[in-house]
């Protein structure tokens, strides 16, 4: 006859297995692509958020919005840096698109209104512009800011891309940024939906 305690540690032991497992399955999983009429919604899961992995700076919350089941919530970060790879055979071929971060800023939000860089890269080409995801006093007309969106969210262009999958450059992917990490100030309060990249 079995001892107990072998019995009970081994059920202790066959949950852990299984929590484990559940938790390599999630970083298995294949990203989360949305599609829509007006383009696709790659989910705040789909993103390349740098320290996103660790509860100290980010934490990851369901979310009572329809439109966006789970959200990246940052704590704190002095490197903020979001970046998203994106296959060409996804997208509509011959096709001018836009990439826009999808987000809400939380009250006590601070550091967010430093400039940041924004990007869309293709092999050897690479695009950028100035951004400001939460501004707080005047900037520059070349500055791209954030706009509200009917869905009470808020969206920033991060650039524009022309899917051709048979580009000069031979790529398949092109690789949309979002990074501030020149001033070294802390950053809090940012929620990530996703971002969406669309036709124009």
């Amino acid at each position: 006859m079995l001892d107990l305690n072998i019995i009970v540690l081994a059920a202790i032991a066959g949950l852990f297995m299984i929590a484990f497992a559940g938790d390599i399955f999630s970083r298995l999983m294949p990203r989360q692509i949305r599609s829509s009429p007006n383009g696709k919604m790659f989910t705040a899961r789909s993103l390349d958020i740098i320290h996103s992995d660790n509860a100290e700076y980010w934490i990851w919350a369901h979310s009572n919005d329809s439109r966006f089941t789970e959200v990246a919530e940052l704590l704190k970060v002095w490197w903020l840096d979001i970046k998203v790879r994106i296959k060409l055979n996804e997208l509509l071929p011959k096709t001018k698109y836009t990439a826009r971060l999808i987000f809400k800023t939380a009250p006590t939000s601070m550091g967010l209104d430093a400039f940041q860089e924004a990007s869309v890269s293709m092999g050897s080409l690479k695009q950028k512009n100035v951004v400001c995801i939460s501004p707080r006093v005047a900037v520059p007309p070349n500055v791209g800011l954030p706009v509200r969106r009917s869905d009470g969210w808020m969206e920033l262009e991060l650039g524009q891309f022309y899917c051709d999958v048979d580009n000069i450059t031979g790529d398949r992917e092109v690789v949309v940024g979002l990074m501030e990490t020149d001033n070294n100030n802390m950053k809090t309060g940012l929620i990530v939906g996703g971002l969406e990249v669309r036709p124009i």
